[in-house]
């Protein structure tokens, strides 16, 4: 499985937890970036694959939902051409920064390797740069997942 492949399936999950909608998982109202502000650590960080929040501090109705996506991944996965065994981590970071709301992509595949993308705003957006002939591109993805 490509690896741009399994980005877009973590952004498609990450963009619906944004959203506040949860319709990935069905119908599921949230807020995590109100939660990720109200944290200790200003951020919400999900494991998908566990379906678990690894750092900051969510409410039960978050932890429920974090637990939904992993239960609905396999199938998410397989309608996207993919399968749960292509990815060996997959989480992402919430924050509200005075930047406005940011989430932070890391994906790991079974080959090893990996990758951290950064995104803005509600839908989520990768951020835009000029390349060295002044063209607007898209923010590259950054290799190797770093924490934040």
């Amino acid at each position: 499985m490509k690896h741009d492949r399994l980005c877009a399936i973590g952004h498609n999950l990450a963009d619906s937890m944004a959203s506040g909608l949860g319709f990935v998982i069905g119908y599921y109202p949230m807020d995590v970036f109100g939660e990720a502000a109200s944290s200790p650590e200003a951020l919400i960080e999900v494991d998908f694959l566990n379906g678990r929040v690894v750092r900051g501090m969510p409410s039960d109705e978050l932890e429920a939902a974090v637990a939904l996506f992993a239960e609905v991944l396999p199938e998410f996965c397989q309608s996207n051409g993919a399968t749960v065994t292509d990815f060996k981590a997959l989480s992402a970071t919430f924050t509200t920064t005075a930047l406005g709301r940011q989430v932070f992509l890391s994906v790991t595949d079974q080959n090893g390797r990996s990758s951290m993308t950064e995104y803005r705003g509600v839908p989520l957006k990768r951020l835009k740069v000029l390349d060295d002939l002044g063209r607007i591109r898209k923010n590259p993805r950054q290799a190797g997942a770093a924490n934040i």
